[in-house]
Parts: structure tokens; sequence; C-alpha cells
């Protein structure tokens, strides 16, 4: 709760610094000679999202609301924030996304990219992290309307985690039960994936909003990913 309540501040004062930077003058806004805030105020951002005042000084106050998808890219739009902005307003947003505290590096790792740590533990440390990138990479292509961006993660052999589990992984590590259990999961969720490009190809966007959220099958395949990667390594460790 402590952790839920924590990423809730930190965007409402996310929120507040980018509506405290933007120029009035730059919207189609009624111009008033006195101005007690710097930038927009919070019932401007509102007005120009679609969103009434009382959601919106609630969303900057740190309450615990739910805030959708489509609801945080109205906010975004009107704050003018850059896709990598809009990654970290989104991932401190919506609970699903809780997959970065900060802007970080894995945003850019491709399809196909390699996997190489120097021991197991590190490998699925990787893993770990190309999952959540993935993810990311996920809610952003939907966000901005480009689910073609997501068609070369369809096929799970092609993605960062496929390429190390049917390429590069030790040979040893194949004939494990942990590599059958987490081979299976992540192509399961690689059919999760295909389903919400399906379903934001169509512009079903209430249809994609329900696949993402917790407890769909979107999120139960990502935990399961996890899970079964952390639990795999957990059982090399132990020998």
């Amino acid at each position: 709760m402590a952790e839920r309540d924590e990423r809730r501040r930190r965007l409402g004062e996310y929120l507040k610094t980018k509506r405290a930077a933007l120029a009035p003058d730059a919207y189609d806004l009624p111009v008033r000679r006195r101005r007690r805030v710097a930038g927009l105020r919070r019932e401007e951002v509102a007005l120009l999202a679609g969103i009434s005042v009382t959601w919106y000084t609630l969303l900057e106050s740190g309450a615990p609301i739910a805030a959708s998808p489509a609801v945080l890219s109205r906010v975004a739009g009107v704050l003018r924030l850059s896709p990598v902005e809009r990654a970290y307003v989104f991932a401190l947003g919506i609970e699903e996304m809780d997959v970065m505290t900060a802007i970080m590096p894995e945003l850019e790792i491709l399809s196909g990219s390699r996997i190489a740590g120097e021991s197991f533990a590190q490998e699925v440390a990787l893993v770990l992290r190309a999952h959540r990138s993935l993810k990311t990479q996920v809610y952003g292509s939907i966000v901005q309307g480009r689910p073609e961006a997501l068609q070369p993660h369809l096929d799970e052999a092609r993605c960062p985690i496929g390429v190390w589990l049917h390429d590069d992984l030790d040979p040893g590590h194949r004939r494990e039960p942990g590599y059958t259990r987490a081979a299976r999961i992540h192509a399961a969720f690689h059919r999760e994936i295909e389903r919400v490009v399906h379903a934001s190809a169509g512009g079903n966007v209430v249809g994609v909003e329900r696949l993402l959220a917790a407890p769909g099958r979107y999120a139960v395949a990502s935990a399961a990913l996890e899970r079964a990667f952390t639990q795999w390594a957990e059982s090399q460790a132990r020998r």
C-alpha cells in the first residue's frame, strides 16, 4: 500500500511540475490579467483534457483514484509530454504498469537484441528487465495509437527473451523443468499481446483497456512469466 501511495504522490508532483512549465498563451484560452500560478491552472488542464476539475485535482493530490489509459493519454496530450514522459506517467498512474520507477534505458530494447550475463542469475535478471520493457512498449504503442509498432513482438521467438530461450541459452539449461515451464508461459504472454494488438487495430479502445487491466489474462500471464523465471533462477541458486 505504501508503495502504491508513493507512486500516486510522485505522479501528482510530476503533473504539477509539467503544468507549471507550460505557457498559457500557447493554448486557446481566455486571457486574464492576473494569474496567481505559473503555467496552466488545474481547471484549464481539466477543460482541455475533457475531464472534471475535481477528478484532475484528485489526480494531482495523489488520491487513490483509478486512472484509465484513455484519460491519462488526454492529460499527457494537454501537457505536451514526450513519448518517454508519457511512458513515465503511465508507469506511475496505472497499477498494472508498475514496471519502472524512473525513465530507464531499457525502453530502447528492440526485438531480437541479445541477453547475456556472466551467470544464469544475471541473465534471468536481464530477462525480467526485457519483459518489463516490452510491457512498457505495449502500453506506449497502444496509447499513441500505433499498434502496428508491436508487430515484431508477436513472434515470441524473435523478442529478446525468445532469442535467449531458443538460441542463446546453454543447452544444459534447456533440459531443466524450469526451461519447459518458462518457455510455455513466455509463449502464452505473447498470445495475450496479440489479442491486445488485434483489439487496438480494430479501434476497440474500451476492449483494449479491459484486456490490459488486472486481473485479466494479460496481467495474469505477465505475473506468471515473472514468477516462472524467478523460481527457475532460485532453483539454480540452491544447487
